[in-house]
């Protein structure tokens, strides 16, 4: 039994670790640059040498473990340099920081959901103890086989500042990159100057915010439940009184429940585990309990069928639910909510959810955010083994399924004839040649006591 947990483990961490091509590009193309600084060469020290003596210098190495972790980041970006533009653009994004090289260095994998040209990029950090100073470059996934010059600079009196030159249409500038607000929440700009250094003008500012949900559900279940006429309201009002706290109490997390506007007789949910070893111990909880056995037969009663469940996990470490300012209403609540949430799902046959997640990030994320649809999270299915086949899901599934969020049904239905009328014939051809099927489109309305 040990031995087979193990091997779930081992399973599942290249299950978290599997990114769409593009940011396996952008990744690869950061470790081969950090292979070419640190590898070993006659009359040089190796890079176990160096990680060493960057051992010794931790005081100095640790000027960026303000940025370890998981963030979400706001985006201000000037829409033309050094020509006196001052049209902003505002843009949404996260950050996945991680310390490399033994602590000489760090780097961090950032998506970046620019409209038109959403996009993946990498930077990369590397500290030399000797001269007590950073380097820093920016790897665009865009053109990954590119460097610009790295910014060189350091901390002091609780600030960062780093500095190159580079050139723009033909002309030399001078590059400033400035980082502040390190312990509250961490503030990046980057000003360009044309005169030597005399004047600057930021053209991009980026503000951090801790995301501490994006890993929170790793696993996740699409549940569509078939009702028996007229019932769904029924075990709407049982779950929400019965089983919203007490299937949370084992662990997991109870993330939405909905009815479905297209089908007055389907009720969809959502729920989320830690991995699937917590899942199968999580439901073995709540499905043996006594809550379970208490009410079972009456929600039963009201369900024709409960297997149309997809088995999903993140296309990336951050591209999952982000909870951290959801607030569930209080038992008891019924007020009536206008939000919708729209779930796209996408049937892949033969092609990979990666492969499918570099396309729906190159071609549809742009033309969906040029058209006001912000991608909530998105999902591709679970390999895994279901681990409680005492409830089924459809192994043999594979999907690639989005959710957006609107205010009510009639912002969705702008945006979406807002994406028809931009729709690309080319993103449309590649879209029908990667899926076997129509897609489904699920308007599902929340219930009272939906956190989502």
């Amino acid at each position: 039994m040990l031995a087979r947990r193990n091997a779930i483990r081992k399973r599942l961490e290249k299950v978290k670790h599997r990114t769409s091509n593009a940011e396996r590009i952008v990744r690869d193309r950061a470790f081969s640059f950090i292979a070419a600084l640190f590898g070993s060469k006659k009359g040089h020290r190796t890079a176990p040498d160096k990680m060493k003596e960057a051992e010794k210098q931790v005081s100095d190495s640790n000027d960026f473990d303000f940025l370890v972790g998981r963030w979400r980041v706001h985006h201000r970006r000037l829409k033309e340099r050094l020509v006196g533009n001052h049209d902003w653009v505002e843009f949404e994004g996260t950050c996945v920081m991680q310390k490399i090289l033994g602590g000489a260095g760090n780097m961090d994998e950032n998506v970046l959901d620019f409209p038109g040209d959403a996009y993946c990029a990498v930077t990369l950090r590397t500290y030399d103890a000797a001269k007590r100073q950073w380097s820093i470059w920016w790897i665009d996934g865009r053109n990954p086989g590119h460097l610009d010059p790295p910014v060189v600079g350091g901390f002091k009196d609780g600030a960062g500042t780093f500095y190159t030159d580079d050139t723009l249409r033909g002309k030399l500038i001078r590059v400033r990159f400035l980082w502040t607000n390190l312990t509250t929440r961490p503030h990046w700009e980057q000003a360009f100057s044309e005169d030597g250094g005399k004047t600057w003008e930021t053209n991009w500012t980026m503000e951090f915010v801790k995301s501490h949900a994006s890993t929170r559900c790793p696993v996740i279940e699409l549940r569509q439940y078939t009702m028996v006429p007229g019932e769904r309201d029924t075990l709407i009002a049982l779950f929400e009184r019965e089983f919203i706290e007490t299937q949370e109490a084992t662990g997991m997390t109870l993330i939405g429940q909905f009815r479905d506007l297209s089908d007055s007789d389907r009720f969809v949910w959502l729920r989320g585990f830690n991995d699937m070893d917590a899942r199968a111990a999580q439901l073995g909880e709540f499905y043996g309990g006594p809550v379970w056995k208490a009410h079972r037969d009456a929600a039963n009663a009201t369900i024709i069928d409960s297997d149309n469940v997809l088995l999903l996990r993140p296309v990336s470490p951050t591209s999952g639910f982000h909870l951290e300012q959801a607030r569930r209403a209080p038992l008891g609540s019924d007020t009536k909510r206008k939000d919708l949430l729209v779930a796209t799902i996408y049937h892949l046959g033969k092609t990979k959810g990666a492969d499918f997640a570099a396309f729906f990030e190159r071609k549809l994320r742009p033309h969906l955010t040029q058209a006001g649809i912000l991608v909530l999270a998105s999902f591709i299915t679970e390999t895994h083994p279901n681990t409680f086949p005492r409830l089924p899901v459809r192994e043999d599934a594979n999907v690639f399924v989005w959710f957006a969020r609107f205010p009510d049904c009639e912002a969705y239905e702008k945006a979406t004839a807002v994406a028809e009328s931009k729709r690309e014939k080319e993103g449309a051809v590649k879209l029908a040649e990667l899926t076997k099927e129509q897609s489904e489109v699920l308007l599902l309305s929340p219930t009272p006591r939906s956190l989502l």
